[in-house]
C-alpha cells in the first residue's frame, strides 16, 4: 500500500512561515484537563483520523493506516494493515466496524484512504477517500448501513483533489477540499463543495470538474478560501452549528472561518471566527455545551470555541508516545455525553514547529471528561 507520509520531506520544506509553536492568542487556559487513555489500538488501526456518531450513538472513526511503511521498517508490524473503520460503543469498548474490501479499493492506487466521516440523514455513513498522494482518483464513498451494520460500499462522487472533512447540513453533504491550487510559500486555494443527497447515486456518481480558477470551477463549489501557503494545507475541519452556520478550519493559517447561510442554503458571507492556533485539524459541534471542539495537530492541543469565537484551551502536552493517554498529534475530537473522544493521528511532518517528532507505538485514543 502506498503511504501518504512519503511526502514528509516535501511538507517539511513547505513549512516556512508558521513560526514557533505557541498557545493561541486571547485563549482562556484556566480549566486545563488531563487526557486519559481510552484505548491502545490493535495493529489493525495505526492512524486513527476522523470521527462521527452513528444512528445508534456509537462513535465511529476512520483509520487509513498511513503508518504502515514506517511501522514495517521499525519492525512493529509484520504486514500492512488494511484501512478500517472503528467503533466505540456505549461502554467505551473499541471494535472493528468495517474493514475495507478489495472491491472497495480505488482501481489505480489499489487502496482506500478514508479520512473524513459523517452520518448522513439516510443513516448511511459517508467517507472522504483522499487519494491525492496515493496515486488514485479521490472519491466520496457511501457505506450502506442496515440495522447498524455496514453492508457494502458505493462510490457516489469523484473528481475531488484533497477531500478531507465531510459534514451534513439538512440534505446537503459539504466536503472540504484542502488543496485546489497552490503557490508554494505564497498562498493555498482551498474550498468546500456542496452535494445534495439526491445527486449521490451509485449508478451515476457525481463527477466534479477539476478546479481551474476562481472564475472557472465546478458549480458544486460552495466556498473558496485563500490561506498563507506556508504548509500547503488549507480548508481542513468542517462543522455546522444548530443555526446552520458553517465553520471551516484553515490549517496553515491556524484559523476558523464562519460562513453564514440563509434558510434556502445560499451562502451569505464568510469571516474569520477564531484564530491563534498553529495548525488546526478536525472540528465538531456539540449542541449541549454550545461549542466547537477542535484539535491542533501541530501543537498537541485541544480547544473548545464558544459561540463568540473565544478559544478555551482544554488540553495540551509535549511530545509523547501517548501511552498514558496524552495527546499525540491529535486529529479530531467529538463529544458524546460529557466525554470528549480524541483520535491521536500521530502524524510527524518533520516541521520545526510541530511538537510530534515521529509516529510511534502505541497508537491510542484519548478521553477527556467534561463537567456535567
Amino acid at each position: 500500500m502506498k503511504t501518504l507520509f512519503k511526502t514528509t520531506a516535501l511538507v517539511s520544506a513547505m513549512v516556512i512561515a508558521l513560526g514557533c509553536s505557541t498557545a493561541a492568542q486571547n485563549t482562556h487556559q484556566t480549566d486545563l484537563k488531563k487526557p486519559t487513555l481510552l484505548a491502545k489500538l490493535p495493529v489493525a488501526f495505526n492512524s486513527p483520523a476522523s470521527l462521527t456518531i452513528d444512528a445508534y450513538n456509537n462513535v465511529l472513526f476512520t483509520s487509513p493506516n498511513l503508518h504502515n511503511e514506517t511501522f514495517l521498517k521499525q519492525g512493529l508490524i509484520k504486514s500492512p494493515a488494511v484501512p478500517v473503520i472503528g467503533s466505540i460503543n456505549q461502554n467505551d469498548t473499541v471494535e472493528t466496524w468495517y474493514t475495507f474490501k478489495p472491491t472497495d479499493m480505488e482501481p489505480t492506487s489499489g487502496t482506500v484512504v478514508p479520512m473524513g466521516i459523517a452520518k448522513g440523514p439516510d443513516g448511511n455513513i459517508y467517507i472522504a477517500d483522499m487519494q491525492l498522494w496515493a496515486g488514485g482518483e479521490s472519491r466520496i464513498l457511501r457505506v450502506n448501513v442496515k440495522q447498524g451494520q455496514a453492508v457494502d460500499v458505493d462510490v457516489v462522487a469523484k473528481g475531488l483533489s484533497f477531500p478531507n472533512a465531510v459534514a451534513w447540513h439538512d440534505d446537503n453533504l459539504y466536503i472540504t477540499d484542502t488543496v485546489l491550487a497552490t503557490d508554494k510559500g505564497k498562498s493555498t486555494t482551498s474550498g468546500v463543495y456542496k452535494l445534495n443527497i439526491n445527486e449521490l447515486n451509485a449508478e451515476k456518481p457525481v463527477t466534479l470538474a477539476k478546479y481551474q480558477s476562481q472564475q472557472q470551477h465546478d458549480s458544486h463549489l460552495f466556498e473558496t478560501f485563500m490561506s498563507n501557503g506556508s504548509l500547503g494545507f488549507g480548508a481542513n475541519g468542517l462543522a455546522f452549528d444548530d443555526q446552520g452556520n458553517m465553520f471551516t478550519g484553515l490549517m496553515e493559517d491556524g484559523t476558523v472561518v464562519k460562513t453564514t447561510i440563509d434558510k434556502n442554503g445560499k451562502k451569505l458571507n464568510s469571516r474569520i471566527f477564531a484564530k491563534g492556533m498553529v495548525a488546526n485539524d478536525g472540528i465538531h459541534w456539540d449542541s449541549h455545551s454550545q461549542a466547537l471542539y477542535i484539535t491542533d495537530l501541530f501543537d498537541n492541543a485541544l480547544y473548545a470555541i464558544s459561540t463568540e469565537g473565544v478559544l478555551t484551551l482544554l488540553a495540551k502536552n509535549g511530545d509523547t508516545t501517548g501511552a498514558m493517554g496524552e495527546l499525540d498529534a491529535p486529529g479530531e475530537a467529538i463529544v458524546r455525553g460529557n466525554k470528549v473522544y480524541v483520535t491521536n493521528f500521530d502524524a510527524a511532518f518533520g516541521a520545526p514547529n510541530m511538537v510530534n517528532q515521529k509516529p510511534d507505538m502505541p497508537v491510542t485514543l484519548s478521553l477527556i471528561q467534561l463537567k456535567n
